[in-house]
């Protein structure tokens, strides 16, 4: 304990030689100077002091007619005095834990994980909303109640998990599959033709083939019958099913103005901004009317992003101007028009050719297309007495 103290305090190891060792000895304890780990050997003393003690030597040392060197400076106060320099970094490195351990309590990226890319529209608002966003306290997030309130805004979803990794939350979610069309074989039907084509192929699975491969049939004309004649004569109302294929030709007509209402770009620019764990230093500000895209690069590190970044903005400045269409321009519009139109329509075909033609005048472009193919054009229908 004793030691430990004299650390603390810190003390000097000396020695003294050239005079009288005897007498420099006997003068310190009349002085009052505790010496301890004393050795002498006849010419030369060395001992350990108090910082305090030591100022007081240099008497008895005169009189005796010794002289006192310092030997090593120990303890506490001379080892901070060394490494006073050093203090600013300890204490920076003490900041920083603390800041990062503080700052470890909140989120800082917020990432959705869809299924088969499958996309909830304001998803991401929805999460802000319950809480779930950058700058987030983790300690204020319910995970439960959080999973609970999103499966009840979004019946489209079957599942949803929440986990939360270092600083980041990571959100999952299944769509729920829709249930199987539960087909009434009970039910009297009859197939029937949703267009007009050529038929090329006939499968039925259940009542009587009404047209043969080869025929040509008009919409709403029946394929397979749910009336079935029995060996006896007799007839029974069953319900039928099938596939029938056909060659079908499909028109699509599109037609637009020759000029519209569109902007040209007048200037551009871009800017700046510093995101600072969700806080927002812009460097410069928009004009009003700009149109901007943002784009942002994060700091990573070992694979976790960091809640530090910068914003690129990139903005246009637009003028309202009458555009006039060139011929090519017409036509791809036209074209493009066609087929988002009818794209649900062509999902499950086979194409043969497409056959398209386009006229223009002074006021507007018109291209016209005749769509063959092959596909499925059976459809149920409830059998009713009186049809048959």
């Amino acid at each position: 304990m004793v030691s430990l103290l004299r650390y603390i305090n810190g003390y000097i190891e000396f020695c003294a030689e050239g005079g009288f060792p005897e007498r420099f000895l006997n003068l310190c304890k009349i002085h009052g100077i505790s010496l301890w780990k004393i050795k002498n050997d006849g010419v030369k003393v060395e001992a350990c002091t108090t910082i305090g003690e030591f100022k007081k030597i240099e008497v008895p040392a005169e009189n005796s007619g010794m002289e006192v060197k310092v030997l090593k400076n120990k303890g506490l106060p001379f080892f901070a005095k060394r490494h006073k320099w050093r203090c600013g970094a300890v204490l920076g490195i003490l900041i920083t834990v603390l800041f990062i351990w503080f700052m470890s309590g909140f989120i800082w990226e917020v990432e959705i994980v869809e299924e088969n890319g499958v996309k909830i529209e304001n998803f991401t608002e929805s999460l802000e909303e319950l809480g779930v966003k950058p700058g987030a306290r983790k300690s204020k997030i319910d995970i439960l109640e959080v999973q609970e309130k999103l499966l009840k805004k979004y019946p489209q979803l079957s599942w949803v998990s929440l986990n939360i990794f270092g600083d980041k939350a990571q959100i999952e979610y299944t769509p729920a599959k829709k249930a199987p069309t539960v087909i009434d074989e009970n039910t009297p039907t009859n197939v029937v033709a949703t267009k007009s084509g050529k038929i090329t192929l006939v499968e039925g699975y259940s009542g009587t083939n009404a047209v043969k491969e080869g025929a040509f049939v008009a919409k709403g004309s029946l394929l397979i019958s749910g009336v079935t004649v029995n060996a006896d004569g007799s007839e029974d109302f069953v319900h039928a099913r099938g596939k029938v294929f056909a060659q079908t030709v499909t028109p699509v007509k599109k037609q637009i103005d020759n000029t519209f209402d569109g902007f040209i770009t007048t200037e551009t620019s871009q800017r700046y901004t510093l995101d600072l764990f969700n806080l927002k230093i812009p460097f410069g500000f928009s004009p009003e009317g700009e149109v901007i895209s943002n784009s942002k690069i994060n700091l990573e590190g070992n694979s976790t992003v960091l809640p530090v970044g910068i914003i690129r903005t990139d903005g246009l400045l637009m003028s309202e101007k009458k555009v006039d269409f060139t011929e090519n321009e017409a036509l791809l519009i036209c074209l493009k028009h066609c087929v988002q139109n009818k794209r649900e329509d062509f999902t499950d075909v086979e194409f043969e050719k497409i056959n398209f033609s386009q006229k223009s005048d002074d006021k507007s472009f018109t291209v016209s297309m005749n769509i063959t193919c092959v596909e499925n054009i059976a459809t149920e229908k409830p059998l009713s007495v009186e049809e048959n």
